[in-house]
């Protein structure tokens, strides 16, 4: 109820002035240039209170999902599935370069309390055959900054 005394009170206060300037309106040249100013000023003193209430209604009411520091658990899950896809096909790529072709390439990470992602290690099987080139792919690994687990079956 206050917001609307001092709503009701600015739209006087915008009246008495406006009253007044057209008083000592003398000159006909500056007439339509001052009835356009005051007019705005008038219309300004209706609406920017008004939006300014709508503002604060839409505050009070909320948004539908705040955001409160914290990511959804869903969404935390997809950004680790999508930056361990991402970072597979990298390493695989870089691999396949190399015509290094393994068995299996798996990447672990992690999010932390600060709701950051880091990549503890990846882990690349390779096949008896590929041995000699288990130095390479730990060359390769460490070119992009990966901590990497070889291992060679068969």
């Amino acid at each position: 109820m206050d917001e609307l005394m001092k709503w009701a009170t600015g739209i006087c206060i915008s009246s008495a002035v406006v009253c007044i300037v057209e008083l000592f309106i003398t000159d006909m040249a500056l007439e339509k240039t001052v009835r356009y100013v005051l007019g705005a000023l008038m219309l300004c003193s209706v609406i920017i209170p008004l939006g300014n209430v709508i503002g604060d209604f839409r505050a009070d009411f909320g948004t539908v999902g705040e955001y409160s520091g914290e990511l959804p658990k869903e969404i935390s899950e997809q950004r680790i599935e999508y930056l361990e896809s991402e970072i597979k096909k990298l390493i695989k790529n870089q691999l396949e370069e190399e015509n290094i072709f393994p068995l299996e390439l798996s990447v672990d990470m992690d999010i932390d309390e600060s709701n950051c992602i880091s990549m503890i290690r990846a882990e690349i099987v390779l096949e008896k055959k590929d041995i000699y080139s288990a130095k390479r792919v730990k060359e390769i690994a460490e070119e992009l900054g990966i901590e990497c687990r070889v291992s060679v079956v068969g």
